[in-house]
């Protein structure tokens, strides 16, 4: 299944799925995602060769993050899959944080912290369920690191 997954939680993330990771990029920069989404949208489809017209879903991710960069990415999100008329999914972007971790090093469980500026961090608990899925034990939570 095709899928278009974007995240605006931090910096700015796009990513084309399939059968793996066919394409992806990334900026740190948190404070340009209305400038930068749409032009990597463009350029992670181009290079995997695929069509907007070819895609079969599209993701996105729902934070916790400042409201201004998450709003850009669900919007978009939500605007490409309704005129393609395919579905969009939210996934957090702490447990999605916290597969990639589990994966990454084989823990059972991870604490994931993500910065969530004004002197404050978002944090939340993990436990691995299997290969796929994540279990949230607390959080997520906001309060100074």
């Amino acid at each position: 299944m095709l899928t278009l997954c974007l995240d605006t939680s931090a910096g700015t993330g796009v990513a084309l799925v399939g059968d793996g990771v066919l394409a992806s990029a990334t900026t740190t920069d948190p404070r340009r995602h209305a400038e930068t989404l749409a032009p990597m949208v463009h350029r992670v489809l181009e290079e995997a060769r695929v069509a907007r017209r070819d895609l079969q879903a599209v993701v996105a991710g729902t934070g916790p993050a400042p409201f201004t960069g998450l709003r850009v990415g669900l919007v978009t999100a939500r605007t490409l899959a309704r005129g393609l008329g395919v579905p969009v999914h939210g996934v957090s972007s702490l447990d999605a944080l916290a597969r990639q971790a589990l994966d990454a090093d084989g823990s059972d469980e991870v604490v994931v912290v993500t910065d969530a500026r004004r002197r404050e961090v978002y944090w939340a608990r993990y436990r691995s369920l299997g290969d796929d899925d994540v279990e949230r034990l607390t959080g997520p939570h906001v309060q100074p690191p």
